[in-house]
């Protein structure tokens, strides 16, 4: 699988499992071999299943939200480098992002800003899972839009 290049991304993943997990055992409760505990708030198998469920559902549904904005972004990134207007940027800042991680790694992200038809944009990169060979000042090449959309192309 690849790596994720956005949050939306890593996000559908998680609610992916916890939808998957939440189904499991709803599953469990009602085959009866996960039973409700003596100090639990429902007492009906019947119902603490349908809770599960439900939770599994309502994590699969954002999962799917999630899988389309991604769709969308990647159908975007591809065409703002087919069409978007070449620039230079200017490299503000490259950091890892350390709170994030897959597997056992944490991403890169670039902010860079640039001018397009007279305004000033400020922008962060996709998640970049190798780090940048940049400098902060240092030149990059900007794909723009009309619309205040951009990436980089490393």
């Amino acid at each position: 699988m690849n790596k994720p290049r956005y949050m939306e991304d890593l996000f559908k993943i998680i609610f992916l499992w916890l939808g998957i997990g939440f189904v499991v055992m709803g599953m469990l409760v009602f085959f009866g071999i996960m039973r409700p505990t003596a100090d639990s708030v429902m007492q009906e198998p019947a119902e603490l299943g349908a809770v599960f469920l439900t939770f599994g559902i309502a994590f699969g549904t954002v999962s799917a939200v999630l899988k389309g904005i991604v769709f969308f972004k990647n159908k975007l990134h591809d065409k703002l480098l087919m069409e978007g207007t070449r620039l230079d940027g200017v490299v503000e800042s490259v950091y890892l992002q350390k709170h994030t991680q897959y597997g056992k790694e944490s991403p890169y992200r670039i902010v860079y800003s640039y001018t397009y038809l007279g305004k000033d944009y400020h922008h962060k990169s996709c998640l970049l899972w190798e780090k940048p060979d940049c400098r902060v000042g240092g030149s990059i090449t900007v794909y723009a839009n009309n619309h205040g959309r951009s990436i980089i192309q490393l």
